[in-house]
C-alpha cells in the first residue's frame, strides 16, 4: 500500500512537483523564521509585545491586497507572481536579519511587511495553480503534496539550526564564524535563494479565456458569495486560533521550560516529520473515511492536544510537566495539519466550479491575513499581563466553533450529494424515454 501512496505522488504532472520544491525553498525561511526569529529578536532587547507587533505587518499585505489579487489572477498566467515571490522573500528576509541587527525600527517594520507581500503571492496562486494542472482523481494528493512542504521544510530548517547550533564556531585562518540565530537565518535565507531556479521552469500555457467582466469592480456579480462565506467561515476562526498559537508557541515554551532555539527547533523537526507522514496518508484516510473523520474527528483530538499542552504551565514545577507539554505537542501537530488538505477540497467541492478558483485564493489568503489580527491579539493580550496558558485556551475555544462549523459544512455538502445521486438516475431515464 505504501508503495501505492508514493506512485500516485510521483506520477503527478510535472508543474506540481515544481511548485512543491517552490513551496518547499520558500518554506524553509518561513519556518526558520517562525522558529528563531523571535528568539533572535527578544536576545536583541525586544518584548514580547514588540515582537508580536512585527509579526502582524507581515500580514497587513495579505489583508489590503489579497482579494484584489484573488479576483485578479483567474485567466491570468501565474508565473510571473511565483517569481516574483522567489525574488522578494529571499531579499526581504535579508533586510529583516541585518536591520535587527542595527536596530534600525523603521526598516524592521517595512522588511516585515515586504516580506509577508512575498510570501502572500505564493499562497494565494498556489491553489488556483493546482486546480489548474489536475482533475477530480489527483486533486486530493497535489493539495496534500502542497500541505506537506511546511513540514517536510520544518524537518530541514530544523535539523540545520540544531546542527549549526551544535557545531557552534567554526576557527578560520583569518576569521571566527559563530552560529548564532543572525548566522543561521542567512544561511537558511541563502538556500532559499534556490525557489527562482523551480519558478523559472513552470511550464504554464495560456488559461482558458474568462469572462470578459471579471473585474475587481464587477466581481459581486460573478461569484455566489453566500455560499462563500459558507464555506470560508470555519477556515477563518481557525486561521485566527492558529495565529494566536503557532508563532509563539517557541516564546511559550523558551519563557516556560526555558527551551533554547536549538532545542525548540528539534522538536519542531521530530514532530515536522510526524505532519509530513500523515500529510501523505490523508488522501487514503479522505477516500475510506470521509471528512467526517478527516476533519472532524482529527481535529477534536488536536484541540485536546493543544489544552493539556497549554494547561502544563499552572504546574510547570512539576517535573514531568514539560514532557506532558512536549508530547502534547507532538500529537497536536500531526493531528491538526493532516486536516487541512481534506478542508480545502471540502470547500472547493461545496462552492462549486464557478466560484472554485476565488475560493482557492480567498483560502489561502485569509489564512495569512487572519494571523495580522491574531499577532495584534496576542500584543494586547500579552500587554494585559495574560498568561501563555489563557490565550491557548482562547485558541481552543476558537478551534472548537470552527470544527462545528465544518460539521455542518460536511452535513449540507453530503445532504446535497445525496440529492444529486437521486435525481441522476431519474434524469438517465427520461432522457432515455
Amino acid at each position: 500500500m505504501f508503495l501505492k501512496i508514493l506512485r500516485s505522488y510521483r506520477e503527478l504532472p510535472r508543474n506540481i512537483h515544481l511548485l512543491f520544491f517552490l513551496e518547499f525553498s520558500l518554506s524553509m525561511i518561513h519556518v526558520a523564521f517562525i522558529l528563531i526569529l523571535n528568539i533572535y529578536l527578544r536576545k536583541q532587547g525586544f518584548s514580547d509585545p514588540e515582537i508580536a507587533s512585527f509579526n502582524s505587518l507581515r500580514f497587513v499585505g495579505a489583508l489590503a491586497f489579497a482579494l484584489p489579487l484573488g479576483i485578479y489572477i483567474k485567466g491570468k498566467r501565474l508565473k510571473p507572481f511565483f517569481k516574483l515571490s522567489s525574488i522578494l522573500v529571499p531579499l526581504t528576509s535579508a533586510m529583516i536579519i541585518q536591520s535587527i541587527k542595527n536596530m534600525i525600527i523603521p526598516l524592521i517594520q517595512l522588511s516585515f511587511l515586504a516580506w509577508g507581500l512575498g510570501m502572500m503571492l505564493m499562497r494565494v496562486c498556489s491553489l488556483p495553480f493546482i486546480i489548474r494542472n489536475t482533475n477530480s482523481d489527483n486533486s486530493t494528493e497535489a493539495l496534500s503534496l502542497s500541505a506537506s512542504t511546511w513540514s517536510l521544510s520544518t524537518i530541514i530548517s530544523g535539523l540545520i539550526i540544531s546542527g549549526l547550533d551544535w557545531i557552534s564556531i567554526i576557527e578560520l585562518p583569518d576569521k571566527t564564524i559563530f552560529f548564532n540565530e543572525q548566522t543561521i537565518l542567512w544561511i537558511i535565507t541563502i538556500i532559499g535563494m534556490f525557489s527562482y531556479f523551480f519558478a523559472d521552469r513552470i511550464s504554464e500555457p495560456e488559461p482558458d479565456e474568462v469572462r470578459k467582466d471579471n473585474s475587481i469592480f464587477s466581481f459581486h456579480k460573478n461569484y455566489d458569495w453566500k455560499v462563500i462565506f459558507k464555506a470560508i467561515s470555519p477556515l477563518i476562526l481557525i486561521s485566527i486560533g492558529a495565529g494566536l498559537t503557532i508563532p509563539f508557541i517557541n516564546l511559550f515554551f523558551n519563557s516556560t521550560f526555558g527551551m533554547s532555539s536549538s532545542e525548540y527547533s528539534m522538536l519542531g523537526s521530530f514532530t515536522a516529520m510526524l505532519v509530513f507522514l500523515f500529510s501523505l496518508l490523508v488522501p487514503t484516510i479522505r477516500k475510506r473515511h470521509g471528512y467526517w473523520v478527516t476533519i472532524v474527528v482529527v481535529q477534536s483530538l488536536a484541540i485536546i492536544c493543544l489544552v493539556v499542552m497549554a494547561l502544563t504551565e499552572l504546574y510547570v514545577g512539576n517535573h514531568y510537566a514539560i514532557l506532558i507539554a512536549i508530547v502534547a505537542y507532538v500529537l497536536r501537530q500531526p493531528l491538526m495539519h493532516m486536516a487541512h488538505p481534506a478542508s480545502n477540497e471540502l470547500m472547493m467541492n461545496y462552492v462549486g466550479k464557478d466560484n472554485q478558483e476565488l475560493i482557492s485564493a480567498l483560502s489561502s489568503s485569509l489564512w495569512s491575513a487572519s494571523w495580522f489580527i491574531s499577532a495584534k491579539i496576542f500584543e494586547w493580550l500579552r500587554l494585559l499581563n495574560f498568561f501563555y496558558h489563557e490565550i491557548f485556551l482562547i485558541t481552543a475555544l476558537l478551534y472548537a466553533v470552527g470544527v462545528v462549523l465544518y460539521a455542518i459544512l460536511i452535513r449540507e455538502y453530503e445532504k446535497l450529494n445525496n440529492k444529486s445521486s437521486k435525481v441522476l438516475p431519474i434524469a438517465d431515464e427520461l432522457t432515455i424515454d
